[in-house]
């Protein structure tokens, strides 16, 4: 049967830090401190299905997008504006130097939770698929050199019953991104002007992994289950007429 009784809080508190325009500067510094907890994640494909229909409790723990620690860093900047950013520049300098946008976001954040799962099916269940193992009580993340979680830390559940490790009680990798782009406008004449665009995603070609391998029978467990995108730059020229 399908039930419209799903339930989930979120609080959060916001510390930001901005600095207003001022020689061709603008940046702004946000940190966000928050936990969001339901029992029926949003953003599934077709209708969420309960591990046990006679335990809805079970299902409730943190959201799919819960991030307990969010740091994000934008900047912008001018080059040519007020006198300490160079207005007053004239002759090849100025052409070289001014009219010049750069621009940075930033981000860090904690990892989104995991969900435990194992390869089994209860009998006389409809569920599809894998259900959650059993938790023994041994540290999550006192895991052996070369991983990131401890396998000792679930078992298999008895043949006919369910896991009784909880929904999402995994924390995935921590997560970072930085983009960065610089673009300036050459003016040819009174009709022609032509845009110049730099733009790069993961400029430092740091490495960061979207998730954990959470099967608890796999011999992947607590390892990466994939990488973020290398390095990419990408350059444009526009010319407007």
């Amino acid at each position: 049967y399908l039930a419209s009784n799903g339930n989930s809080i979120r609080h959060a508190g916001i510390l930001q830090l901005r600095r207003r325009l001022r020689s061709g500067l603008t940046a702004e510094l946000t940190y966000t401190y928050s936990k969001s907890i339901d029992d029926a994640a949003l953003g599934g494909a077709g209708a969420l299905v309960a591990q046990n229909w006679l335990n809805l409790s079970a299902e409730r723990g943190l959201s799919n997008f819960d991030q307990r620690h969010v740091l994000q860093y934008t900047m912008q900047y001018t080059t040519g504006m007020g006198l300490r950013g160079g207005s007053l520049l004239s002759g090849w300098r100025a052409k070289a130097f001014k009219e010049w946008t750069a621009s940075t976001v930033v981000r860090a954040a904690t990892g989104t939770p995991l969900n435990p799962t194992y390869p089994g099916i209860v009998q006389g269940t409809g569920l599809p698929g894998s259900i959650r193992p059993d938790y023994t009580g041994a540290s999550l993340y006192d895991a052996p050199s070369g991983l990131n979680l401890n396998p000792a830390a679930f078992s298999a559940p008895a043949p006919g019953q369910w896991g009784n490790a909880g929904r999402n009680t995994i924390t995935g990798p921590p997560q970072f991104s930085l983009n960065a782009s610089a673009q300036r406008t050459f003016r040819l004449n009174d009709r022609f002007s032509a845009t110049l665009q730099i733009s790069s995603v993961n400029p430092l070609n740091h490495p960061t992994f979207p998730s954990w391998v959470t099967l608890v029978s796999s011999a992947q467990f607590g390892l990466p289950s994939g990488a973020s995108a290398m390095r990419s730059v990408q350059t444009s020229l526009r010319v407007t007429f």
